[in-house]
């Protein structure tokens, strides 16, 4: 098993889809593997405007998952019309503390 980090962006009028969203991926990510960490960062300002938006959802998904398995992720990731952006990186260790973005928030 391999250790991911995912964050993506959803559009800011898809703000009701959302949770679907995040359920629709978590169910994918736990037939195949493990979710470690999963946080909602909320509607957030862009550093910069990305297709006329300034704003997005930001989702924080810390997963362990086969190669493979990782690569329909990744291509579901593409398609997906709700999807602003996303980035897949892999990481040596499990991260299940909270983020610095959650810690900032309290």
């Amino acid at each position: 098993m391999f250790h991911y980090e995912i964050v993506f962006m959803i559009y800011p009028d898809k703000g009701s889809l959302v949770d679907d969203i995040i359920k629709y991926y978590s169910n994918i990510i736990n037939s195949n593997g493990k979710i470690d960490r999963l946080e909602n960062w909320g509607l957030r300002y862009l550093s910069y405007n990305i297709k006329n938006y300034c704003k997005a959802y930001y989702i924080l998904m810390n997963i362990s998952i086969n190669k493979n398995f990782i690569d329909s992720i990744i291509k579901d990731l593409k398609v997906n019309n709700n999807i602003l952006r996303f980035m897949v990186l892999r990481k040596k260790n499990i991260e299940k503390n909270p983020s610095i973005m959650i810690l900032k928030k309290k």
